[in-house]
């Protein structure tokens, strides 16, 4: 259950968080940022600790399928963050978002894969 905790659960938290943000009115400190920098930046961490919970590790040893799971739960959850966004007084869905999410994620996920492959096949978890 530790293991389940450690790797799972800060796909959670970041998950929570995103929710709670998208839940509440755009900061005025975070006015002057496109949004879709938001949306990419946001949804590339979130891929980012997903790989990490499906591989067990971060920067060594990744494979296809562990990136594509990271991206496709980074992508699921920006879809389903834009539909609760259509109940949320003062927030509005969008598709241009969708794709910044998608954007984001398989930006975070490559740029894993890159460090991965740099790092070569053998590593610890973490």
């Amino acid at each position: 259950m530790a293991g389940f905790i450690r790797f799972w659960g800060p796909v959670v938290v970041y998950m929570g968080l995103i929710f709670w943000s998208s839940s509440r009115g755009r900061p005025d400190v975070l006015s002057a940022t496109p949004d879709y920098l938001l949306h990419g930046t946001e949804y590339a961490g979130l891929a980012v600790v997903s790989v990490r919970a499906i591989a067990k590790r971060l920067f060594s040893s990744l494979s296809a399928a562990h990136v594509a799971g990271g991206i496709a739960i980074a992508i699921l959850y920006g879809i389903s963050d834009e539909w609760h966004q259509l109940y949320v007084p003062g927030r509005d869905a969008s598709l241009v978002d969708v794709l910044a999410d998608l954007v984001g994620a398989t930006l975070g996920g490559t740029l894993l894969a890159a460090v991965s492959a740099v790092n070569g096949t053998e590593g610890e978890t973490r």
